[in-house]
């Protein structure tokens, strides 16, 4: 097998085509946008189906699940040479689903995970895009991303720091619910997303001043004091978003001390064969200083 290593400013894992429900474009788009862009690793990630169809209303029917790995192999053959094409899933994690996303992992090229409804004991759900949260959904929203990073079948988490979107304030909780997700990425070897979509939303006021509404970077100034492994992705959702706002996420890292990891690619001979994709990495700027003084 053949190791090819990539760093971030031409990567990207996590995009999203007219399959997900709330996207648009083909896949070949995406492929042909990204190499306009300047890509040369590109991973297609719809948001997973599961059998059951939940959330199909806003994802991937489960009946499309065919059509969109054959359109994925079909595109990764057709650019093959000029652009190295990965095929995967954003899985929303809850337990009662590990079994077959663990199936599902033998058979594409990588899985991550985010979490985006909050799934209550009482089998209430709601989104953490369109209503405030309160301390103790600040806490449930920390329970299912630790039980993600835990279950052992991810690459990465993706916006970890998503509370921030519908929590604004900076306190006690965020940064005891911050410090337990990144060490729980530490222990498990789960790498961390800065997500470029969240910078798409634009700026939210808050009563500490106005920024985005993820990433966020105190959620990252903590990160850059550790080892955990970081990433970049667009979280595109059209094709001219695919690689846009790399630059945005170069310069938030820099501001937040934290250094990207890289990718190391396992390619077969076989165009449908999976690959195997890691995360190389987990020293930032900050930690480095640290580790300096403390010497």
């Amino acid at each position: 097998m053949n190791i090819q290593t990539y760093t971030q400013e031409v990567v990207n894992l996590h995009t999203h085509s007219h399959y997900c429900g709330h996207g648009s474009g083909e896949i070949a788009e995406y492929a042909e946008k990204g190499l306009e862009q300047g890509l040369h690793l590109l991973g297609m990630s719809e948001h997973c189906p599961v059998p059951d169809n939940r959330w199909a209303v806003s994802r991937m029917p489960y009946s499309m699940l065919e059509s969109y790995n054959k359109d994925c192999i079909d595109t990764k053959e057709r650019y093959a040479g000029k652009l190295e094409i990965l095929r995967g899933f954003e899985c929303d994690y809850l337990p009662q689903y590990h079994s077959y996303y663990k199936e599902l992992q033998q058979q594409v090229d990588y899985l991550f995970f985010a979490v985006h409804e909050l799934s209550l004991a009482n089998d209430e759900e709601y989104s953490l895009f369109w209503y405030p949260i309160s301390k103790e959904d600040l806490f449930a929203y920390t329970k299912l991303y630790l039980e993600g990073i835990e279950s052992g079948l991810f690459l990465f988490g993706a916006h970890p720091d998503l509370f921030c979107h519908s929590y604004h304030s900076w306190d006690e909780e965020t940064i005891a619910c911050s410090k337990d997700i990144i060490e729980c990425a530490i222990a498990n070897d789960v790498a961390l997303e800065i997500n470029g979509n969240g910078m798409r939303k634009g700026l939210v006021k808050t009563s500490g001043g106005t920024r985005y509404a993820y990433p966020h970077h105190e959620f990252w100034k903590l990160a850059s004091e550790t080892s955990v492994k970081v990433i970049c992705n667009s979280d595109a959702h059209k094709p001219s978003h695919v690689n846009d706002s790399m630059g945005r996420c170069l310069s938030f890292a820099e501001d937040c001390g934290i250094t990207y990891s890289t990718f190391e690619v396992g390619k077969s001979r076989e165009i449908e064969g999976n690959a195997s994709l890691s995360i190389i990495g987990g020293e930032h700027a900050s930690s480095l200083k640290r580790d300096a003084v403390s010497r």
